[in-house]
């Protein structure tokens, strides 16, 4: 299930600290780690669905919007918090937009990256689905 999940924030006055742990605060072991960055144009990102990947999702700083289609319908987020995390499960269609110029994006995944787990056609989801 798609959900947007708050990160546990240290702050004291020299400001705020957020730290994440694979099966503690992220639901699955980290097997990478990846960020998103200098979106440029306007342009979307992702436009595709993992197979067999679960991604956690993080603004660490400015935001975007994402679209998410999965097996619990559809969800509109804007991830702007580098507090909150969006889960993406497999078989999660996925597009980010929006962009601000500054936004960050961190994504932990729980597998190795994978051309073959990658469905990057909105109509092969679809059948794959059953949409």
């Amino acid at each position: 299930m798609s959900r947007v999940t708050p990160l546990r924030r240290h702050s004291d006055a020299r400001g705020h600290l957020v730290a994440v742990s694979g099966e503690a605060e992220v639901p699955f072991a980290i097997r990478r780690v990846f960020w998103i960055y200098g979106n440029a144009g306007g342009l979307s990102r992702a436009g595709h669905a993992n197979a067999a990947t679960t991604e956690l999702i993080v603004s660490v700083a400015g935001s975007c919007h994402a679209s998410l289609d999965g097996p619990d319908g559809r969800t509109e987020v804007i991830l702007n918090r580098p507090d909150a995390a969006l889960l993406v499960p497999p078989m999660t269609w996925l597009e980010l937009s929006d962009f601000t110029p500054d936004c960050v994006l961190i994504v932990l995944a729980d597998t190795e990256y994978e051309a073959e787990d990658s469905i990057a056609s909105l109509d092969r989801f679809q059948v794959l689905t059953a949409r």
